[in-house]
């Protein structure tokens, strides 16, 4: 294993290697089978000093470098920057979907202004005005 594979990674492909299932590991190590699934999926990230050591114990993993911090604070890093870009996006397109709305309002407006304008448009235009509405509401839910 390299030294930059995760902790998930490693409990996995180390519990495989050693042909125990995930349930069997669990019992080993007196947990649920659903945090050794949560470990092996990412979803815990710092698992008890205790089920450490009994990934120690019955896979042969060195126990300073599963609990080592270091690779935690990767996973959060990387957590965090993903979460910075996430936000990013997200702002991005609250003003794509900001500035749409602002533009669409002229041409709505317009449009129920007018006298022979073909009922069936009105309606689309009144369900364009609608959906910008919560797509607007959506990301200014999102930022919040």
């Amino acid at each position: 294993m390299s030294k930059n594979t995760d902790l998930s990674t490693m409990i996995k492909e180390a519990r495989k290697k050693k042909g125990i299932s995930a349930r069997e590991l669990a019992k080993l190590c007196d947990v649920s089978h659903t945090e050794i699934n949560n470990i092996e999926n990412g979803v815990r990230m710092k698992p008890a000093l205790l089920t450490l050591k009994g990934f120690e114990k019955y896979l042969d993993l060195d126990f300073k470098t599963i609990a080592s911090y270091e690779m935690f604070d990767k996973v959060i890093d990387d957590y965090r920057e993903e979460r910075k870009r996430m936000l990013y996006i997200i702002e991005q397109k609250r003003h794509l979907a900001i500035d749409t709305k602002e533009y669409f309002d002229v041409i709505h407006n317009y449009l129920n202004k007018q006298d022979n304008v073909d009922k069936e448009i009105l309606k689309k235009a009144d369900s364009v005005d609608k959906l910008l509405n919560d797509i607007t509401k959506k990301y200014d839910n999102n930022t919040k």
